[in-house]
């Protein structure tokens, strides 16, 4: 228990920390925009004015977050220290006296443009200009334009201790009913020994408690309960294990309590996002079709300079549009909202119409595609919108991480017959009687190494950081792919090796079932 407690105050003094970091974040953001505004008012004093007091309000509020976390306690252990309190000391070293110097100038340049007397609106630009971009110009600005990435690479770090502190929390709890268990167990077996050597008189009740304990730990029934007849021996070993069967009642009882809110918390964040989702895609599909229709407007008017500018904001908002889709998506999976629409498909036809969605895709890096059809692909009963879905997932993530490669698709009918030429054990689960339709998606892109590929399953996860900052997206479109295919009774499977490309395959059973 006190292991549970350590480990539970240093969980909400992490917790606490990502608080603090995340706050830090948001304002360092606040001030870099504030920065960049800033220049456009300085024929407007009074907005210029009211700009600046907003700039020195968030940095006193990051100076009095960096005074919270040099508070911040040492925990004695040495291995915590230097993953975590040694980079955030240093992060606060690191901006904490620049930060004061740049306030201090700014300070002074709001003294300056106080000075100037009202109506005097060139004195003010010329002056509060000149004083102003002195300061956005130098090296503390510039410094000052890394503190939120900063700060956010810290609250990444320190969520990670967060969600380490909570599996270390889980373990213990683990380890405590391994405990109760094993406790019951050797009370068992103490039981049975006395049994050996004392007399038949305390055999029978030796036997009711062995019974009992068996029936607690095989069923998990704890309304069983002994009754204490007597006060030497086997009447204190009654009495324990009935104590014993009560706290183990209880702390299952938490444990299920605890199970049944954090299942509530997964389905609430799960309609959340489906809710917000929706809220997002009917403004951002007005955005996209009024910036359409504002291009075609800006094209026929010959308007070359709002072309550019509505272009992209059209692409930004497909951008997001495709990832609230995936956030939709994913939600609907995990809250068990996936119905399948089955139908009669023809594979030939199907492939086709994929190819031609996902055309551009793996043409945009200059890729070339190439299309293998096997013979006598016939028709499959699906759900023709995701198996599509899959494929054109599939087909996007080779494109985005393929340059000037070759990307292939393959497709293929297996029959029964066929299948002792594969060695793939895992089709013994499939619950097809006729065949399958196999699906490979090869590139000869970056590839992925043995690391990598153990988590590119779960949701929002890529490779890696760098990955995820290079190529951009949410990690969401292998989740979906992976659990649509086990809603459909198909399998997904990958072989990869870094820098030398990867191949994806997706074994359809012939006829979906429900």
């Amino acid at each position: 228990m006190n292991n549970q407690h350590q480990i539970r105050g240093q969980i909400e003094e992490a917790q606490e920390q990502v608080d603090l970091l995340t706050k830090l974040t948001t304002k360092a953001l606040k001030i870099n925009i504030i920065q960049k505004e800033r220049p456009k008012f300085l024929n407007d004093r009074k907005v210029l004015e009211a700009k600046i007091s907003q700039e020195l309000s968030s940095i006193y509020e990051v100076n009095t977050i960096f005074k919270q976390l040099q508070l911040i306690p040492e925990t004695g252990d040495e291995s915590i220290e230097k993953k975590y309190y040694i980079p955030l000391q240093e992060f606060i070293q690191s901006y904490l006296n620049p930060l004061t110097v740049y306030l201090q100038e700014l300070e002074n340049s709001v003294q300056e443009i106080k000075q100037i007397p009202p109506k005097t609106t060139i004195e003010v630009e010329s002056s509060s200009s000149a004083s102003l971009s002195k300061i956005n110009n130098s090296e503390l600005a510039i410094k000052l334009e890394k503190l939120s990435q900063d700060s956010e690479n810290l609250t990444t770090l320190f969520n990670q201790r967060v969600e380490q502190g909570f599996r270390d929390y889980q373990k213990t709890e683990a380890l405590g009913i391994k405990i109760l268990i094993g406790s019951l167990l050797l009370s068992i077996i103490i039981a049975v020994m006395m049994a050996i050597y004392t007399s038949r008189s305390i055999v029978t009740p030796l036997k009711d408690i062995i019974k009992v304990a068996q029936q607690v730990t095989e069923e998990a029934n704890f309304e069983l309960q002994l009754p204490v007849t007597t006060e030497d021996e086997i009447g204190q070993l009654t009495l324990s294990l009935n104590e014993l069967i009560d706290k183990v009642a209880k702390y299952t009882e938490q444990l299920q309590e605890a199970k049944l809110k954090a299942e509530a918390a997964n389905r609430s964040k799960s309609a959340f996002l489906a809710t917000m989702s929706h809220e997002l895609r009917t403004p951002l599909n007005a955005i996209i079709g009024y910036s359409e229709i504002l291009y075609e407007e800006a094209e026929d008017a010959g308007y070359q300079d709002f072309m550019q500018d509505l272009d992209r904001i059209k692409i930004a908002g497909k951008h997001l549009l495709e990832m609230i889709s995936d956030i939709l998506d994913i939600s609907k999976i995990e809250a068990g909202q996936v119905t399948l629409y089955l139908e009669s498909i023809e594979v030939e036809k199907l492939v086709q119409d994929v190819v031609g969605t996902a055309k551009n895709l793996t043409e945009k890096n200059r890729n070339t595609f190439k299309l293998l059809l096997g013979e006598n692909l016939g028709t499959m009963y699906a759900d023709m919108p995701k198996v599509r879905q899959v494929l054109i997932n599939l087909l996007g993530n080779a494109a985005k991480f393929t340059e000037d490669g070759l990307i292939t698709l393959s497709v293929e009918r297996v029959n029964n017959k066929k299948l002792k030429n594969y060695q793939n054990q895992n089709l013994q689960s499939f619950n097809s009687s006729n065949g399958y339709i196999v699906f490979r998606v090869i590139d000869t892109g970056i590839g992925m190494t043995e690391d990598q590929l153990k988590h590119i399953f779960q949701p929002f996860t890529q490779a890696d950081a760098s990955t995820t900052r290079r190529y951009g997206g949410t990690g969401l479109g292998l989740a979906i792919c992976q659990r649509l295919c086990e809603r459909m009774g198909a399998r997904i499977y990958v072989k990869s090796k870094s820098e030398e490309g990867s191949t994806f395959t997706v074994w359809f059973p012939e006829r979906v079932m429900i």
